[in-house]
């Protein structure tokens, strides 16, 4: 039995609560019940101490019967007693909107597009339509929107300890309840978006809902940012996983949506071509969607970028005037453009020479219409003389059209560096990609290479400790960022990345709880909170023993069967049960077809004594059977593909290439990979065709046995299969993750695809920049000597070289061997008679140095 001390805090310890005491009451009339030790009592024979005998115990069990009924009118009367108690206290403390009015005189757009947001979202989750009026109504709550000192009915102070911060885009929000006459929340802006972010906190601070809304009566904070830039990417187009389905107002609900979380900057991928329809699911041309944006955000106050990439080659001068013609007639169609950022890579391979007098005359042309926008660019896949060349205009001339630099994937040098680089006066803005998983700018560290060949490059991805680190340890070298994003996939990456860039400060588990009562569910918010941070911890490896990724798919299952309205229409809450299914079916996928594969194993370990011909086909029989998923996999498979038309119908989610015209399967069509191997069948495959191709049984066999070992090393060997996070002992990283999170400076795992290949050829351990691989190994035998083998693989095809101990040659200038294969040296004695090694692979070309297997065998 559970007791409390002092008033109930919730109604279901209210309940338990009044059951303790109506039961005690009956049973035992006029005493207290204990507060310690046994709740059971022993009956007493007089004043002996005795235990009672059998006939008492059994008067006791008559009196028990007889009592029943005035026991359950008890509990009953005193339930009754305590929720009401209960309720009385949760009243107390919060105040009730249901009758509350919005108290508004504001004349600016921004300020009546805020208060119009305040009254649909509250609408959209509780059905209650709160008016707006433009005085303070008498007898109801009220929440009085305006600017500091010019509030509707006259100026008021916050309470003691409370200031409205005098900086940009700042807001007070507080709850007044005078000892008489009625509440006032007042929402308080410095300026017009002070308006709208305080608009925001009160959204995410109210409960919503059904038919119930109300407010904690103690609220009272002010704020103010901490970065000027919080912004998003948002390109209507057809690389998004998502955004080139909607129309104008899915966008203006998602700009609402990044708004109330503290969003300022929306920035769009225009079209110069007033036709163009990229996408076949476009409603409107690019250029329609993008001056009807430019309109939107300019009535919400936001600011609006241009992502725009030159492709054009400038230096032949018809075409450069060209360019400026197309531009200046986008540039006149707009309402709104507060900043240009235009990529020098990735897209685009203009030199700096080039690119940045070409420029020039581009703010020229910008600046006829929108004089106070800024234009930015980025180095991005810049050589080192190429960045020689671009810092040294920004220095010499002193662009006055230059309002900043651009850090964004691709850049081959470090944030910090590039800040030391970058002369005083020129803020840098950071792009991040926050979208994809894999193959981008931060991918997932250590990643499992069976999510990495499933969910791809952008699933759904929630990291929100990881985007913490990576926000943060950046920060202080940035006026903020604009991210990368293709999709709703990073949608609560989006959330953390504009929550921090208010305030860095700002616990993690307190943006997830905003993000899971706001936007998934009232009722369910701490739970979907913790489901949101179980997303990132069922990413550790290895996926085989990871215990995480069932308990997050039990606690999904029940908000969705707690939730069949939200499961109906609440795309956040789709996307989340989605995610949880996928990594259960993945998990369990992986289990049962590595079963399957090491019984294969088995049957061609036994290949001497049955037979190679019998062997193989006993392999292939028992790989085959993944084919042929059992109950549990067949459901969950079918349960994940309904998903595919759920999210189209609720967000334009692309899941697949087929039905929903995805533009390509890397680009979130998950559902393109539910069938994908989980073992190496399909090399297996194709070694035991080449295995009966040979005419000799002793060469069968010996090639069997090959495949049966390739992984098993004598005592005193090594094997290292780079890409793996859990079979890469060897691998040296100069640096931890939490300090060089884009690896940079340091290794990460790279994944590739493709059908045939051993799933180790399918990872490698990579570097990019020119950054060394390097491995390691301790306890050799000094009297040995030793043999490498080395598997190059990966999409880079680089030419590379590779040393030992510093200065011993193992090979040079080495194109990567095409099938892949191993590759074999013998060692110079002296490189490890010392008992240890270390090899180093140099980039002469390509992007970067791929390393798949490495074998360092004793002779």
């Amino acid at each position: 039995m559970v007791f409390f001390i002092g008033a109930p805090a919730t109604p279901s310890q209210a309940l338990t609560l009044g059951l303790q005491v109506a039961i005690h009451s009956v049973l035992r009339p006029g005493r207290p019940p204990a507060v310690q030790g046994s709740h059971r009592t022993k009956l007493r024979n007089g004043d002996n101490g005795a235990i009672a005998p059998k006939e008492v115990e059994r008067d006791q069990n008559v009196l028990f019967h007889s009592q029943f009924s005035r026991i359950f009118r008890s509990i009953l009367y005193t339930v009754a007693i305590i929720m009401s108690i209960a309720c009385a206290d949760a009243q107390a403390k919060d105040l009730d909107l249901s009758k509350a009015s919005i108290v508004f005189d504001g004349k600016t757009v921004p300020q009546q597009r805020a208060v119009r947001m305040l009254q649909e979202e509250m609408k959209a989750r509780t059905g209650i339509t709160v008016p707006i009026t433009a005085t303070v109504p008498d007898g109801a709550p009220a929440i009085v929107v305006g600017l500091d000192g010019a509030l509707p009915g006259g100026a008021v102070a916050p309470p003691r300890g409370l200031t409205i911060p005098s900086a940009a885009e700042g807001y007070g929000l507080w709850v007044d309840v005078p000892a008489r006459g009625t509440a006032r929340i007042y929402v308080v802006g410095h300026d017009d978006r002070g308006v709208l972010y305080g608009v925001g906190k009160l959204l995410r601070s109210l409960h919503m809902s059904t038919g119930a809304l109300s407010l904690a009566k103690d609220t009272a904070t002010a704020s103010a940012p901490a970065y000027p830039l919080r912004g998003h990417q948002i390109g209507y187009r057809n690389t998004a996983n998502s955004y080139d389905a909607w129309d104008i107002k899915q966008y203006e609900q998602y700009i609402r949506d990044m708004a109330v979380f503290g969003t300022n900057v929306i920035e769009l991928i225009p079209s110069l071509d007033p036709t163009e329809r990229e996408s076949v699911h476009m409603k409107s041309t690019m250029w329609d969607m993008t001056v009807g944006l430019s309109q939107l955000l300019d009535d919400y106050g936001l600011d609006m970028w241009f992502w725009l990439a030159l492709d054009g080659d400038v230096r032949d001068t018809a075409v450069a005037e060209e360019e400026l013609v197309r531009r200046r007639a986008l540039f006149e169609a707009c309402t709104r453009i507060d900043g240009i950022f235009v990529p020098g890579g990735d897209p685009g391979d203009t030199h700096p020479d080039v690119l940045m007098p070409w420029l020039k005359r581009m703010a020229e042309v910008l600046h006829e219409k929108h004089p106070q926008a800024g234009v930015w660019v980025s180095n991005q896949g810049f050589t080192a003389e190429e960045n020689e060349a671009f810092f040294g205009y920004i220095e010499k001339e002193r662009p006055t059209w230059l309002a900043g630099v651009v850090f964004g994937p691709w850049v081959k040098l470090s944030l910090e560096d590039m800040r030391a680089m970058t002369p005083e006066g020129y803020p840098i803005r950071r792009y991040p990609d926050i979208g994809h998983s894999l193959r981008c700018q931060y991918p997932v560290p250590r990643w499992d290479r069976a999510f990495a060949h499933t969910l791809g490059r952008e699933p759904f991805n929630p990291r929100p400790k990881g985007m913490q680190q990576i926000h943060n340890m950046y920060a202080p070298y940035s006026a903020g960022a604009i991210t990368y994003s293709d999709g709703v996939n990073d949608d609560v990456n989006k959330v953390v990345w504009s929550a921090l860039g208010w305030d860095p400060e700002r616990d993690i588990e307190d943006i997830l709880l905003d993000y899971g009562h706001y936007f998934i569910n009232e009722s369910h918010g701490n739970e979907a909170a913790k489901g949101l941070m179980a997303f990132e911890e069922a990413w550790e490896p290895p996926l085989s023993t990871n215990k995480t990724v069932e308990k997050n798919l039990t606690r999904w299952k029940a908000i969705e069967s707690a939730d069949p309205d939200g499961m109906a229409h609440n795309w956040r809450l789709q996307l989340c049960v989605l995610r949880a299914y996928y990594d259960a079916y993945v998990q369990r996928r992986l289990a049962f077809e590595s079963g399957l594969e090491n019984e294969a194993i088995k049957k061609l370990a036994d290949a001497a004594k049955s037979g190679s011909a019998s062997a193989i086909d006993a392999a292939r029989a028992l790989l085959a059977e993944a084919d042929e998923q059992p109950e549990d996999l067949a459901k969950m498979r079918a349960k994940l593909y309904s998903f595919g038309k759920i999210l189209w119908d609720s967000i334009g989610m692309q899941l697949d290439v087929e039905n929903y015209k995805a533009r390509n399967a890397e680009r979130g069509a998950i559902l393109e990979f539910l069938d994908t191997p989980l073992n190496d069948r399909s090399w297996l495959e194709v070694e035991f065709d080449a295995v009966a191709g040979l005419s000799e049984e002793s060469a069968r066999l010996a090639r069997l046995d090959e495949i049966v070992h390739w992984e098993d090393v004598a005592p005193g060997s090594f094997y290292d299969d780079l890409g793996n996070a859990m079979k890469q002992p060897h691998l040296v990283s100069q640096k931890p993750w939490e300090e060089d999170p884009s690896r940079v400076n340091s290794p990460q795992e790279e994944y590739s695809k493709g059908t045939g290949l051993r799933l180790s050829w399918l990872d490698q351990a990579q570097t990019l920049y020119g950054t060394p691989l390097l491995m390691h190994y301790d306890n050799l035998d000094p009297k040995a000597t030793y043999r490498l083998r080395v598997t190059y693989a990966g999409r880079f095809r680089a030419t590379v070289r590779l040393v030992a101990n510093g200065d011993v040659e193992i090979h040079d200038a080495l194109p990567q061997p095409q099938p892949f294969a191993p590759v074999s040296y013998s060692l110079p004695a002296a490189v490890t008679q010392s008992g240890t090694l270390d090899l180093a692979w140099h980039l002469l070309d390509g992007r970067g140095v791929q390393v798949a297997e490495v074998w360092l065998e004793k002779e």
